[in-house]
């Protein structure tokens, strides 16, 4: 039995020995270290994922997602990754606004929200004393649909003067598109996979210019052409005035359409005025008095020569 004691002892006590168990032991721990990471790593883990294509502002439903097996690690590593399918099936979840989800694709956050989130418009910064313009477009006039949201554009004019000359020449410059729809409301470029054909560009121009605009449609034989721009001259535009460096460019097209335009006379406007608060007496004596004076009309309409806030205007020599 001592014999054996001292062997040991003597086994122990030699370097080389004790060498070869710590090289053995901390085999084993990397070993083990590295079965268990391993095992970690592959780990399948079941996330949910799109089984059909889903438009924008789409409610998520039951039927639409199922779950497929990736690794552990692959999940832990994107934030952002819907990692379990009860997160969806707990709320109510919309597709984003500008979102389109592929068939077969990872679900993942930032590609959905709550019904509340969802923008009614593409335009809701505006700045203050902007208001949003329709102009009536079509395929040819944006060039085969290729006027796109967030592009700058001139609006040059085309219609023709009292002795039946063809007036043309580029009204205002410098505008910024917000969004681009169809006929049926949609916006033309938020599914890549269906075809639409433009029908109004939409975008924000100062009060003055939305009603000088909206003039310009009213009177009727006014053509309004817009003209896309490059990169280079939205810069420059915007180092003229404020933010976009909108702008009327020809003084003489302004004043061609506010010849043709008429406005209510201050006189007739009180009366309307007095009219709708229910004082109904100053209309019916102004009717007694007109039918007493037949020198006196009973409306009175006066050509606008109104001076427009509009920045940038310039005649031509």
């Amino acid at each position: 039995m001592n014999n054996i004691l001292i062997r040991i002892k003597r086994f122990i006590s030699n370097k080389n020995t004790i060498t070869i168990l710590c090289v053995l032991a901390g085999v084993a721990v990397l070993l083990v270290g590295y079965v268990w990471r391993v095992n970690q790593a592959v780990d399948p883990v079941k996330i949910p994922y799109a089984l059909k294509r889903m438009l924008p502002k789409t409610k998520v439903e039951d039927d639409m997602i199922g779950t497929i097996e990736v690794s552990g690690s692959f999940v832990k590593q994107n934030k952002d990754l819907i990692d379990s399918k009860a997160y969806i099936l707990n709320k109510d979840w919309y597709v984003n606004y500008d979102t389109v989800i592929p068939e077969g694709s990872l679900l993942y956050k930032s590609q959905l929200v709550e019904k509340k989130d969802i923008p009614d418009t593409s335009w809701d910064d505006i700045p203050d004393g902007a208001t949003i313009f329709s102009l009536s477009v079509n395929s040819h006039s944006t060039y085969g649909d290729s006027i796109m949201p967030d592009n700058f554009i001139d609006l040059y004019i085309k219609t023709t003067d009292e002795d039946g000359k063809v007036v043309f020449g580029k009204f205002i410059e410098s505008i910024k598109v917000l969004a681009v729809r169809d006929g049926g409301g949609n916006d033309v470029f938020a599914d890549s996979q269906t075809s639409r054909s433009s029908s109004e560009l939409l975008f924000a121009v100062k009060n003055d210019l939305f009603l000088l605009l909206s003039e310009a449609v009213y009177v009727g034989g006014i053509d309004i052409v817009p003209v896309p721009r490059n990169a280079v001259y939205r810069e420059e535009g915007a180092n003229k005035d404020g933010e976009t460096g909108t702008r009327v460019s020809r003084e003489e097209l302004m004043n061609l359409i506010l010849e043709k335009v008429s406005e209510i006379s201050d006189e007739i406007a009180s009366d309307l005025t007095a009219g709708v608060n229910g004082d109904e007496s100053s209309i019916d004596n102004d009717k007694d008095n007109n039918s007493n004076n037949p020198t006196t009309t009973t409306t009175t309409t006066t050509t606008t020569t109104r001076a427009l806030n509009i920045p940038g205007t310039q005649s031509e020599n």
